[in-house]
């Protein structure tokens, strides 16, 4: 089991480099050769494209892998022509309100009537995302990574290389061509690998295929409410800290926390791919779940103690190559946001219980109730400590989070942990503890004994594991000898 998580985060962490890397050189290239302008056109069409795909996808891309993972081969065909209905159908709404907004839209953003044909040659764009979204879920939650990765990567791939002569050629005018080129270049990579699945031995009307995507719709909405709240919150704290302290401060903000959440989240996405299907298969039994959950636990703390205590020891270091030294003001930030990071991973873990039992409710209000009580910590935290008081916001959201979600996963649905697990995650946590202490007091030589010793205990974990020849972690987080749990 281990191994084959391992092998699909190397696979889809390599992806999200190579992705992350196209996008760096997408925007460098737009900088250089066409200007700010081009940068605010790009950031503009790239916006309204995220606020409509956010919206009128319903969450499909997440809610679908788990009806799929959970299919069996009777119910599969009609799953799988659900899903890709679905997408059709999201897709030409999504489509024809982006060409009912787009004079709403060009007068906000122009303040005139004369770039809505723009947005209307947007809604293509809206409708292959779909369609792209909708087949990435097919081949996630029928565990076709490799595929779903090499589809990503050429699409990724295949964007940049189709819009770097246009952005040469063309100038500002390439900016809304190679948008529409990236979708397009998205929609083919997935399409060209085109999973074949068998149709239903009997039709399935329209109607049908509604009654049967009904509770995908209705967890994805939920999904979409709390993208939305979350996407709420950030703006308003944004918008308070830019009026509060200025633009620099905000922009000091907005690179630590990319750094912290996006960076350091590589780890997270990765597993993710292969972890929520997984669990999906196995949510209904309490002894499987409790293994899943140890095993994916104990795994992902023993591979994040080497990243996130090398992180803290070489802070410096990645702040100076991602930015400038202009930017060392953010140290204290990622020093103490990193430790939010396990607890964020303990959470996570549990969180994606609650999407495989596809209560949208709970999630919900999990979700709700952490973005709301970050908003209050940031700016409280904020004008207490400054920036550093930031980082410390970010591990109190994610302890509370733990808190919300712990709640829903032992309370409500009466699940476990192994013992172990835990273990693994409090070792974890000091370790990291111990090495944000040793950075703020004895600098990075400090922070780096503790990373060298933290890390040799990691990779010894994960090497016995192996060559004891378990199923991955999992006889060591079920804590015990004993018969595998079924179902």
């Amino acid at each position: 089991m281990s191994s084959r998580v391992l092998k699909v985060m190397s696979i889809f962490g390599s992806v999200q480099v190579v992705t992350i890397i196209c996008s760096i050189v997408r925007v460098k290239l737009v900088a250089l050769w066409i200007g700010p302008a081009g940068i605010g056109l790009y950031g503009i069409f790239n916006s309204a494209l995220e606020m409509i795909n956010n919206t009128c996808q319903l969450g499909l891309r997440s809610s679908a892998v788990r009806d799929l993972a959970a299919a069996d081969s009777r119910t599969l065909p009609a799953t799988v022509l659900t899903v890709r209905r679905l997408g059709w159908l999201l897709g030409l709404a999504g489509a024809v309100l982006t060409v009912c907004l787009s004079v709403p839209m060009s007068l906000y953003a122009f303040g005139d009537k004369g770039h809505a044909w723009c947005f209307c040659l947007l809604a293509a764009v809206v409708l292959l995302a779909s369609l792209t979204a909708s087949e990435s879920a097919v081949f996630q939650g029928l565990k076709r990574f490799r595929r779903l990765a090499r589809g990503m990567l050429w699409g990724a791939v295949g964007g940049l290389a189709v819009s770097i002569p246009m952005f040469r050629l063309w100038g500002i005018d390439s900016i809304l061509p190679s948008i529409v080129a990236y979708g397009v270049c998205s929609w083919l990579a997935i399409g060209m690998i085109h999973e074949k699945v068998a149709p239903p031995q009997q039709r399935i009307t329209m109607r049908q295929s509604l009654s049967l995507g009904k509770k995908m719709l209705i967890l994805g909405a939920y999904l979409t409410a709390c993208e939305f709240i979350t996407a709420v919150v950030t703006f308003v704290f944004v918008g308070w800290l830019n009026k509060e302290a200025g633009e620099a401060q905000t922009g000091f903000f907005q690179a630590g926390f990319t750094i912290v959440n996006r960076y350091v989240g590589l780890v997270f996405t990765a597993i993710a791919v292969e972890y929520y299907p997984r669990l999906s298969q196995v949510i209904h039994s309490r002894a499987r779940t409790r293994l899943f959950v140890s095993h994916e636990m104990g795994l992902i703390m023993l591979i994040l103690i080497p990243v996130v205590t090398w992180f803290i020891a070489a802070d410096k270091l990645l702040v100076r190559f991602l930015y400038n030294s202009e930017f060392y003001v953010i140290l204290p930030f990622v020093t103490w946001g990193i430790v939010g990071t396990v607890l964020r991973a303990f959470s996570w873990c549990l969180s994606f219980s609650i999407l495989a039992k596809g209560d949208g409710k709970a999630f919900l209000w999990t979700e709700a109730l952490s973005a709301v009580f970050y908003l209050g910590a940031n700016m409280l935290f904020y004008k207490q400590w400054g920036i550093a008081g930031m980082g410390a916001a970010y591990a109190l959201w994610y302890g509370l989070y733990s808190v919300a979600v712990g709640v829903v996963y032992f309370r409500k649905f009466g699940f476990t942990v192994s013992g172990e697990g835990v273990k693994i995650t409090l070792m974890t946590l000091a370790a990291t503890v111990a090495a944000a202490a040793a950075r703020i007091y004895l600098g990075w030589e400090g922070a780096a004994v503790v990373a060298v010793v933290a890390s040799a205990w990691s990779l010894h974990r994960l090497r016995v594991s192996f060559l004891k020849g378990a199923p991955g972690l999992g006889a060591i987080l079920r804590g015990r000898r004993g018969p595998r749990a079924t179902r």
